[in-house]
């Protein structure tokens, strides 16, 4: 089995799954969990991880002229080889998210020094190095991949469960620097 990426009109990518599925294909557009400042404190809502972006699988290779007719398909994701199957740092991503049921929740964090460690949530353990922090809005950028993959960075959010923790209470935590 093979795993694909389409890029869609943001705001198509369910169209495009029922599309997908109804054809055979085992489809899905990442979503995440956000924080949105209301009144009263924050609300979570679910949102596109990757807005335009669909992701599915095929046993053979795809009807690309059926899937290229879709309404609100824009492209197929190549990489400069002209390959369409995601490899690599890239395939990894889309096993991870798969994981997850492509719903990317909130991972829970903790304060060491001038670090951050991940203790609870889908980015505990992952290989992934922390870009940014937006404490505000409680999220984090991550690096995905290098140079060669499609998909360099995504913004997660967190929670801290902790103000402060003692390096050594972490055990098998992952770390990243803030």
């Amino acid at each position: 089995m093979e795993s694909y990426c389409l890029f869609c009109k943001s705001g198509q990518e369910g169209h495009i799954i029922d599309l997908l599925k109804r054809s055979g294909y085992a489809a899905f557009s990442p979503l995440a969990v956000r924080s949105k400042p209301e009144a009263g404190g924050l609300r979570r809502t679910r949102a596109r991880l990757l807005p335009g972006y669909v992701f599915f699988d095929a046993e053979d290779s795809p009807d690309w002229n059926t899937i290229l007719r879709y309404s609100g398909v824009l492209r197929v994701l190549r990489y400069e080889n002209g390959a369409c199957a995601l490899h690599g740092e890239d395939l990894a991503f889309v096993e991870w998210l798969k994981r997850y049921e492509g719903l990317v929740d909130v991972s829970q964090v903790v304060k060491v020094g001038t670090k951050i460690a991940f203790v609870g949530g889908p980015l505990v353990g992952m290989e992934a190095k922390v870009l940014k922090v937006n404490k505000s809005r409680k999220t984090v950028q991550i690096a995905l991949g290098g140079e060669d993959a499609m998909f360099r960075n995504i913004w997660c959010s967190i929670e801290y469960v902790e103000k402060n923790a003692d390096i050594d209470t972490l055990h098998q935590a992952s770390e990243s620097d803030i």
